[in-house]
């Protein structure tokens, strides 16, 4: 084919063609005209890539169609993400590793004797090799101190099979242990930044991408567990402590307590002014009332109250026979007797199951209340008389036989308008009382009965007895025998006085003589019992104390007779 070579002026062009003139042509004087540079090979139907997208497949490209002059040749140069790939000049192509999650094209050249051209094949995309993420994951949930948060995996692509794994972090930083699609804040979050790292893994490798930030954890609402306790004896002029219950919360919370005064103990409750202290000392407006404590905890996040259980009734500022005449080694009463004794007055069996429990003061005598509601409507019986002297002496007796009756059918057996126990020819106390000089007892005998005895002496001990004829109480203190004239009362309650200091025996406050002796104390370990057997007390008592002195006789009666209006 003949060739034109052509050159433009700005202005002109001169066609050349060999073995013919010369044509000069003004560029005014002709329309527009294609002008040609050569007639190379040209591309009628693209390259077409096939195989599969994934690490380690072998790709294969086409030519596409072409036309041109002669033969045509072909060339291959593959490209990733239109970047030639070096050596990749083979109509076949075996993806790599950096090929992963790129765009693969063959650019093919034809090359005949007119020239060469190019066409580009479609692309191949995404290559499948190790997980690669399109959408991260999304963490949600409240972010607050006990409330849980939750991760998505996001959107990611890679060869299958993928799994997912977790790392939960605070303020970037991997929490120990929280390696799950979930998380529950703690304390420690408070105040951070809680993101989750998702990590892709298959047959290749792995792939980690995080997640949004759960930005500035706020604390958690404080919660009590419990409620608080009180501590003290609720009696005016006493002070009662508040000891908070245990609470939770983020951050720490801050307890306050309220003392509130009920007239029952379970509704009206007020606000007792100004009492916000853990403690609180009764005052007079509190008497007969019920006293409890209200505790708040609070924090930036919420609060919590709870409220205490009632105290008992407040008692009225009590002096008993205790305080005002010290010095008392035993002490057992149905009445309350010190206003530092804390504890109860009697602990008590319940017949029906043999159930037991301890029975305290209300209004500084025995609480019959408790004691009957305790009692079911059966029968209840002292297996303890507590020591309010301050020691430990205790008189117990763990036979149930042996055991006096306090309870009849759930009514409390009484004297003179008064508790009292019921003692048989069966019943009794055991005690280890180691002296005594000057014994009270608020009790009632029958002839020969004994009001104490010693279990290692059987000639230790004083009862009551016609003895030659006349009424006399007989003192025993080993082969000594000391005998007290002036008649006994048998069968009736009455205020039995053994002072042993001064060597007489007084009932209701009139002395029975005795027989002159050097003073000398008296110890025993059985009350209103003979401990050789027989001539138990059958009557009652209400009260026995033991001075280890032998002084205020006058005081002391005058005391136990106002409240027992026995003489």
């Amino acid at each position: 084919m003949p060739k034109i070579m052509t050159l433009i002026s700005p202005q002109s062009a001169t066609l050349i063609k060999p073995d013919a003139p010369v044509v000069s042509l003004s560029l005014r004087d002709v329309p527009p005209v294609a002008l040609v540079l050569g007639n190379q090979p040209i591309n009628t139907i693209a390259p077409v890539i096939s195989g599969i997208a994934q690490r380690g497949e072998t790709l294969t490209s086409t030519t596409g169609t072409w036309t041109g002059v002669g033969t045509i040749t072909f060339a291959y140069q593959w490209q990733r993400d239109e970047v030639n790939i070096s050596g990749a000049t083979s109509s076949t192509y075996v993806l790599v590793a950096d090929d992963d999650n790129t765009s693969i094209t063959c650019v093919v050249s034809a090359t005949d004797s007119e020239g060469v051209g190019t066409a580009t094949s479609n692309a191949i995309s995404p290559i499948l090799g190790v997980p690669y993420n399109l959408v991260a994951p999304v963490a949600s949930g409240t972010g607050q101190v006990g409330q849980t948060l939750s991760t998505t995996n996001g959107s990611w692509q890679g060869l299958a099979t993928i799994t997912f794994s977790y790392q939960w972090r605070r303020d970037a930083s991997d929490i120990s242990g929280a390696t799950s699609s979930t998380y529950t804040l703690v304390a420690d979050d408070y105040a951070t930044d809680i993101d989750c790292v998702v990590t892709a893994t298959n047959s290749l490798g792995s792939a980690n991408q995080d997640s949004n930030d759960i930005a500035n954890i706020a604390g958690s609402v404080p919660v009590i567990s419990g409620v608080p306790t009180i501590s003290g004896t609720a009696k005016v002029g006493e002070t009662l402590t508040a000891t908070a219950a245990s609470v939770t919360g983020t951050p720490t919370p801050t307890d306050t307590f309220q003392w509130q005064r009920s007239d029952d103990g379970s509704t009206g409750w007020a606000n007792v002014s100004g009492a916000t202290s853990t403690t609180y000392t009764a005052v007079s407006a509190d008497e007969g009332k019920f006293l409890r404590v209200v505790q708040t905890s609070t924090n930036e996040a919420g609060s919590d109250t709870a409220n205490s259980a009632s105290t008992t009734q407040v008692q009225p500022s009590f002096t008993g026979i205790l305080d005002t005449y010290s010095g008392a080694s035993a002490a057992y009463s149905l009445r309350l007797l010190s206003s530092t004794y804390s504890g109860s007055a009697i602990r008590v069996r319940r017949s029906d199951d043999n159930a037991e429990q301890d029975i305290g003061f209300r209004n500084n005598e025995l609480d019959t209340s408790t004691l009957e509601t305790f009692s079911l409507n059966s029968d209840c019986f002292v297996t303890t008389w507590y020591d309010q002297s301050g020691g430990t002496n205790n008189a117990t007796q763990t036979t149930a036989a042996n055991q006096p009756k306090i309870v009849s059918s759930g009514t409390t057996i009484t004297e003179g308008g008064k508790p009292t126990i019921d003692l048989s020819s069966s019943t009794y106390f055991d005690l280890e009382l180691a002296s005594g000089y000057n014994l009270f007892s608020v009790i009632s005998l029958a002839d020969k009965q004994f009001v104490y005895s010693k279990s290692t002496d059987s000639n230790m001990y004083i009862r009551q007895r016609t003895f030659s004829g006349v009424d006399k109480y007989r003192f025993r203190k080993t082969t000594s025998d000391y005998t007290f004239s002036g008649g006994h009362i048998v069968n009736t309650r009455f205020l039995f006085n053994h002072n042993i200091s001064n060597n007489f025996v007084q009932q209701n406050g009139t002395q029975n003589t005795g027989t002159p002796s050097t003073p000398t104390e008296m110890s025993f370990d059985r009350l209103f019992a003979n401990i050789s057997g027989g001539n138990n007390v059958t009557g009652v008592v209400q009260e026995f104390i033991v001075w280890d002195n032998g002084n205020n006789n006058e005081g002391i009666e005058t005391n136990i007779n106002d409240f027992y209006s026995i003489f």
